[in-house]
């Protein structure tokens, strides 16, 4: 609430981006929240540019490519600290999402993919190529990270840690992990077999 625009972008993503996805599908909750103003604020994502952007007002030099999103779409929102990620994988997922912004940002403005912002160039991330296609980049790679197992055991443990214990136990987290991959990421299922 104290960074800028976010104070009038957070409500609108607790009431547009979590609340319907909370108890859907997992990639269904990551687009949401990928562009929901209030995250691209939050996370700077919405000035990220490739190396062709354009210039930031008045200033005479490119923006340039920001991996905050990147690195907590990886390490908190997805696969974990521990998930099997590296550096290069933070950089390269950071530059599938250049161009995903906010239109008037100033004046809680909604998501829009400015695509002369967007680095065109291939991007590989966890061993996976991803073509130039634009807008189309960010959501590979949010589909590849909805089901990955590491996301899978990530959020189930998660989920065990805040509504069971603080150390969940392992065959609970593996039986919530093995659902949400069974069901592609149903939330609502995890939570049935967590709470069975």
């Amino acid at each position: 609430l104290d960074k800028g625009a976010d104070r009038e972008l957070v409500t609108a993503y607790e009431r547009d981006a979590i609340r319907p996805h909370v108890l859907g599908r997992f990639r269904d909750l990551l687009v949401a929240t990928a562009q929901s103003p209030a995250m691209l604020f939050y996370l700077d994502n919405w000035q990220s540019t490739g190396p062709t952007g354009p210039c930031r007002a008045g200033a005479g030099r490119r923006q340039g490519l920001n991996e905050n999103y990147g690195r907590e779409l990886l390490e908190l929102h997805t696969l974990g600290v521990d998930g099997g990620y590296t550096q290069q994988d933070v950089t390269e997922a950071a530059r599938c999402f250049t161009g995903w912004t906010i239109r008037q940002p100033r004046e809680s403005g909604d998501f829009f993919f400015n695509p002369r912002m967007h680095d065109r160039g291939e991007k590989h991330v966890l061993g996976r190529t991803i073509q130039p296609a634009g807008m189309d980049e960010g959501l590979q790679i949010l589909d590849m990270l909805s089901r990955h197992p590491s996301t899978a055991k990530f959020i189930s443990t998660k989920l065990a840690t805040r509504f069971v214990t603080d150390a969940p136990p392992p065959a609970l987290v593996e039986k919530m992990a093995k659902v949400f991959l069974e069901t592609d990421g149903d939330l609502r299922e995890v939570m049935r077999t967590m709470i069975n």
